[in-house]
This record gives structure tokens, C-alpha cells and sequence, in this order.
């Protein structure tokens, strides 16, 4: 696990220094090491946390001849076999680490070496015998990569922080990115927070000519949500239970302390318990938060099935105010998911006890874990979505739970005709009329960029898994984990998305994972034998931070200042007389969505003030 930097295509003078300038704020991604090769306008760097071949595994790494150079952001998995074939092959590899072997495939197999690849990965190769840089990025976007091309030449690295550092002048904010990142509370994938700056999508690659100037960007990997007819759930279970078991085996590999993070779910509970089946005396953390039911109990189960030693997080209103600023350092694009708060803290904690820690992230959309799928359902039912939606809008009226009448409002508002349900049921935090009102511009909405996901027919379930495989995945879910477990130094591997399992999960029929009412029931049956029966049996809960407790009470303060004061850094995007229509966002009718509306403004405002 590292970050990388580099640049090419540049006027010969000064490539390394300008390569250790972007390392220099990368340190937190590779405290272990830093190396920098480079040549006549180019050069490429790396620095190093080193999980496996401590002694002879720093980079960047060479060919035989010393021709081709590469370094590597992420983990290959499948490197030991990948090393026994290019040996085979005549191959001499000086190093016992993943890196080397990219230079070898890439001379062998050119492009088509990403089809080898079983990992999550973001990595640059400089063949001086053909000219040519080639970047490329893992399937599911796990690792990012951000790059621009001036007149100067291109340039790359693995955080925008580090960007910054390699680019003669600063770049200017984009503000289609700003109405993005206001309506989802992120940037989605084909966009970027700074103007001229791309993000190599999920599964491609771009390749640099660098005696003609070329460039070409091409997709090696998509994912297709294609049920397979006939398959019976036993059948579903059994091949998923197999090639989970085998991701789960391969992200144990490490030269250093391994932990796993647990919570009372399903999805964290089966990558503990499969873990503890290969990896004797493994480490398990959950996180407390005071005030809200606590997961602690079902963890403590979990780890007690399963045989693992569990040490409670607790995380505080207090500790995730002092976080805000950090968050803006942390997610150098803006993020706001209450959830950067906790994952943050937790992967701190982490650090304490291990390098590599395995997560469940991806079980929700690989295997239908959302309610909204089950709400998906009935688009397919004419009568029973008009039956539901009068429902759901009587019960927004009743005395309920201030969550459930949320979501019943929210229900009714997705089954409405001619209303798109993602942007009811998916991670919306302004509608496009409170992005309209904030920046006093006219109404729009452009549509959804889907990186590499498309459903097979036309059924609404997989249509709704496909966006959020394709757009909230990318574009949140894994830039939450990698920028938090980074910043503390911590890798985080997930083997829910393992690129077997998402395309063995792409085959399974939705009426298999919604079976009975239920979300993710094919990973329920999975279950039945390596987690209690008070997991399987508890409702959803989500990792999540109290949002409207600490909004309406520890962070109220804060709140008031972002939405009133006129000296804000958010005058910028908003004046404070449009910014106080939210004043009363605890009044509104679904106010766990407004809450969402209100730490985006919030979050807004800190990055704002660290980077504008």
C-alpha cells in the first residue's frame, strides 16, 4: 500500500524534485519509504507502507534490463502465483513483493496484464523502450487516481493534495462539481473538485505517447447485473460461500499485523468469522457511540462464534467536532457522509493494533442490502406500488420512530410516477430546487455518470443496484474507507469486492437476495453457520454517526455560524440570507434527510476554508 506520483511529457530538468515535491504529501499513505526514478522529462515515485516483502519491496521497480519502471498503489493478491508463472517463463525477479511483478506482465502481455490482476490497485508504468506511460486503476475504483495534462505535460498521483504540489500554478475550483457535490454530498466519478483535473475512472486505462503526445483511454473491465435464469438459492450459496471464502484467504496475506473491523451486521460479521477459519488469534474492532443502540452486543457474539478477540471504540459528539477541520486535510475533494467521522476515528484506533485490517464494505450493494431494493420491488408491480405509496403516505402521518416516518415519506415520494426513485431512495442530500434556491440559478439536474455498471433488462431492482455500484460505490463508499484508513496509515481490504464476487454476485436473480421480504438473503443462508442467530435476525443498521442528535446539540453552535454568519467561506457559493432557509432544517418532514442537507453545508464550509 503507497502513493504515487509522478509526471511525463515534461521539458527536460528537474523531474525528481518536482516528483518528491508531490510525494511530500503523501507521507501519510507510505510512511515506511520513498523512492523516485526518472529519466529525460519524466519520472515516477512512490512512497512505501510496507504490508508485504518488508526488506526487499520498496519501489519504484525495474526490468531486467532496466528499461521499464513501475510503481503501485494498493495490493495485488494473487501475486505469489502471478511470481511462479513469470519464473516459469524465464522471468528473474530480485524482490518478493507484488510491484516487480507488474513490470514483467506489462513486457509479456502489454494491456492485457489488467486481466491478471486479482487486487485493488491504482499504477503507473514507464516503458522507456516503446515511449509510454500507462496508468491504470482497479476494476471497482478501490484506489484513486487523479491526473491532468497541460502544456507543461501530464501529471498524476494518488490525492489531489499531492497534485496540487506538482502543477506550476492553482488550479481553479469547478463549479458543475460544486453542484454535484451539493445534491450527493460527494464528486461523483467524471467529475473533479478542480477544474482540468480527471479522475481515471474504475477499470481503464490511459496511455501516454511520449514521443507524439498521444493519448488514449480505454475500458478493460465492466460489470454487467445479468440474472442467471434457473439458479436455485442453494446453488447461489454454495458458489458464493466458495469464491468469498477464497477472497477472504487472499487479503490475509500480509507480513505484518492483520485486524478485522466487526459490527453487529451481517457483512462484517461473515468476513470475521471466514477470516478467523485462516487466521489463528485475529483481532476484531467495533465502534460505540454513547446515546444510539449499541452494536457491541451482537459484535461481542460474533467474535465469541467465531473466536476472535474484540476491543470496543467509543466515539463521542465532542471527538467528531474536533474532526471537522481534519475531515477537510483527510478528503482533499469535499465528502459529506457522516459516516468519514467514525471510520476515521476507528481506523486511528486501528493503527494501534495492526496494519492491515479486512472490512465488510460492499455487501449492501453487491448482494441487495439497501431497503431501497426492496421498495425497487414494487416498480415492477403497478397495483402493488399504488397501494404502497397511499400506504407509506398515510404512515407518514402517524405518531412512529422520527427514522421510520422519514423513510415513509420518503417511500411515497419515491413511487410517486414520473419522480425518479434514486433521487428519493438514494444518497441525495439537496433536492435540485434546494440547490436551485441555495445558488439563485435556475433548476437543473444533470443525469447520473454510471462508471462501469449496466443492468441487463429492465427491471427496477437491478437498475437501482447498477447506480449504486456505479455511482454511489465509487464516487463515496470507497473514498470514504481509502482516504480515512490512509490517513492513519492503515490498509483496508475488502473482500465483499473482490472482482469474483461482484460478477458472481452480477448473475443472482433479485428475487434470490430479496427473498421473503428480506435484504441480502442469499448471504443470510450463507450465514447460518458462522454467525449467531441474534445477527441474522436484527434489523439493519447502518455505520453511521447520530447525525441530527450531534447537529441539534454538540455541533448546534457550528451549525448556526455555517447557515448565519455572513464572513463564512460559503458567502463564496452562498450569501447567509439563502443559506438561513435551513434555520429551521429540524422542522422539516423528513428531517433525517435535512440533517444530511445541513452537515453538507458544514462539511462545504471546512474545505472551503482549507483549499480554497
Amino acid at each position: 500500500m503507497c502513493g504515487i506520483a509522478g509526471l511525463a511529457g515534461w521539458a527536460p530538468g528537474g523531474e525528481a524534485g518536482r516528483a518528491r515535491a508531490m510525494l511530500a504529501r503523501l507521507v501519510h499513505r507510505g510512511p515506511d519509504a520513498e523512492g523516485v526514478v526518472a529519466g529525460e522529462g519524466w519520472a515516477l515515485g512512490a512512497r512505501r507502507l510496507a504490508i508485504i516483502d518488508l526488506v526487499t519491496g520498496d519501489q519504484p521497480v525495474a526490468s531486467e534490463d532496466g528499461r521499464v519502471h513501475a510503481v503501485l498503489n494498493g495490493e495485488i493478491y494473487n501475486y505469489r502465483e502471478l511470481r511462479q508463472a513469470l519464473i516459469a517463463r524465464g522471468h528473474t525477479l530480485r524482490s518478493g513483493g507484488d510491484t516487480e511483478v507488474l513490470v514483467h506482465l506489462w513486457e509479456d502481455e502489454g494491456t492485457a496484464m489488467l486481466s491478471r490482476l486479482r487486487g485493488m490497485f491504482a499504477l503507473a508504468i514507464l516503458d522507456e523502450r516503446r515511449g509510454q506511460l500507462f496508468l491504470a486503476r482497479d476494476r471497482l475504483g478501490k484506489k484513486p487516481l487523479y491526473w491532468t495534462r497541460g502544456a507543461e505535460g501530464l501529471v498524476f498521483a494518488s490525492e489531489l493534495k499531492a497534485l496540487r504540489a506538482g502543477l506550476p500554478g492553482a488550479p481553479s475550483i469547478d463549479p458543475a462539481a460544486i453542484r454535484a457535490f451539493l445534491r450527493w454530498g460527494f464528486v461523483p466519478e467524471g467529475q473533479c473538485i478542480l477544474a482540468g483535473v480527471h479522475k481515471l475512472p474504475p477499470g481503464c486505462w490511459l496511455r501516454l505517447d511520449l514521443p507524439g503526445g498521444e493519448l488514449r483511454q480505454e475500458r478493460y473491465w465492466r460489470l454487467c447485473l445479468a440474472p442467471e435464469a434457473g439458479l436455485s438459492s442453494d446453488q447461489a450459496v454454495e458458489s458464493l460461500r466458495a469464491v468469498l471464502d477464497e477472497a477472504v484467504r487472499l487479503r490475509l496475506r500480509a507480513d505484518v499485523p492483520l485486524a478485522v473491523f466487526l459490527s453487529g451486521g451481517i457483512d462484517s460479521g461473515v468476513v470475521t468469522a471466514l477470516a478467523a477459519r485462516h487466521q489463528p488469534d485475529l483481532l476484531a474492532l467495533c465502534v460505540e457511540f454513547p446515546g444510539v443502540p449499541s452494536e457491541l452486543p451482537l459484535a461481542r457474539a460474533t467474535a465469541a462464534k467465531a473466536g476472535v478477540r474484540l476491543v470496543p471504540v467509543r466515539v463521542d459528539a465532542a471527538a467528531g467536532a474536533a474532526l471537522l477541520p481534519d475531515l477537510a486535510e483527510v478528503f482533499d475533494e469535499p465528502l459529506a457522509d457522516p459516516s468519514c467521522v467514525p471510520t476515521l476515528l476507528v481506523a486511528r484506533a486501528a493503527r494501534e493494533h495492526a496494519t492491515v485490517v479486512l472490512n465488510g464494505d460492499g455487501g449492501d450493494e453487491a448482494l441487495a442490502g439497501y431497503r431501497r431494493y426492496l421498495a425497487a420491488r414494487l416498480l415492477d408491480r403497478p397495483l402493488a406500488r399504488g397501494a404502497a405509496r397511499a400506504g407509506a403516505r398515510v404512515a407518514a402521518r402517524f405518531p412512529m420512530p422520527q427514522r421510520r416516518r422519514d423513510w415513509a415519506h420518503r417511500l411515497a415520494e419515491g413511487l410517486t410516477p414520473g419522480v425518479d426513485p434514486y433521487q428519493a431512495w438514494g444518497p441525495v442530500k439537496l433536492t435540485a430546487g434546494d440547490v436551485a434556491a441555495l445558488l439563485d440559478e435556475p433548476a437543473s439536474d444533470p443525469p447520473l455518470v454510471n462508471e462501469g455498471v449496466e443492468s441487463i433488462g429492465t427491471g427496477a431492482v437491478n437498475a437501482v443496484r447498477a447506480l449504486d455500484l456505479g455511482f454511489f460505490l465509487p464516487g463515496d463508499l470507497l473514498v470514504k474507507m481509502d482516504r480515512a484508513s490512509m490517513a492513519a496509515s492503515l490498509e483496508a481490504r475488502s473482500p465483499l469486492l473482490d472482482h469474483e464476487v461482484m460478477e458472481l454476485a452480477a448473475t443472482l436473480p433479485p428475487e434470490l437476495l430479496l427473498r421473503g421480504g428480506r435484504t441480502k438473503a442469499l448471504l443470510r443462508d450463507l450465514a447460518r453457520d458462522l454467525l449467531p442467530a441474534a445477527v441474522l435476525r436484527a434489523p439493519k443498521r447502518g455505520f453511521e454517526a447520530p447525525l441530527v442528535r450531534w447537529l441539534s446539540g454538540p455541533w448546534a453552535a457550528e451549525v448556526r455560524g455555517v447557515l448565519e454568519d455572513p464572513e463564512a467561506a460559503l458567502g463564496a457559493v452562498a450569501p447567509a440570507e439563502r443559506r438561513r432557509a435551513w434555520r429551521d432544517w429540524g422542522e422539516r418532514p423528513d428531517r433525517e434527510r435535512a440533517a444530511r442537507a445541513v452537515y453538507t453545508l458544514l462539511t462545504l464550509e471546512h474545505w472551503l476554508r482549507r483549499w480554497a
